[in-house]
């Protein structure tokens, strides 16, 4: 058995937690043209090991594709990785479609650097998208 009191270990069990952040939201009722992006910077990641992004999209009744969800890295928060080779890294989700309907889907990120960017991508080339989006930091 340990020398340690479970007083004394407290400090460190409650250290060890995981710690979250309020939610926050950084995009309401966006709308997002046809084949535009939306891009939410994030800095001063140090210290935390995800971000949580809960994404809602409202579709036009018209519409034929639905909103990706990207995340882009940055050693300095100037240089991002491309679209192509986050896509190609799978560092990616997509929201389920359905014309006229909204979805929303919470996607778990990890934090590698201290820069971060978040991409919301209508992949409808016609029609604008309604977005609103919140973020969670998970230490």
């Amino acid at each position: 058995m340990g020398t340690g009191t479970k007083d004394s270990a407290t400090p460190v069990i409650d250290a060890l937690k995981p710690a979250r952040t309020a939610a926050t939201q950084v995009l309401s009722a966006k709308s997002i043209a046809a084949s535009g992006t939306e891009n939410i910077d994030m800095s001063g990641l140090d210290g935390y090991s995800a971000v949580i992004i809960i994404v809602k999209a409202t579709y036009d009744a018209s519409a034929t594709a639905g909103v990706r969800v990207r995340w882009l890295y940055s050693p300095d928060g100037s240089n991002f990785d491309s679209t192509e080779e986050a896509e190609d890294a799978g560092n990616y989700e997509d929201l389920t479609f359905s014309a006229g309907a909204t979805r929303q889907r919470t996607v778990l990120i990890p934090v590698f650097s201290d820069n971060m960017r978040i991409q919301i991508a209508n992949k409808d080339s016609s029609k604008a998208v309604t977005v609103d989006a919140w973020k969670i930091l998970l230490h």
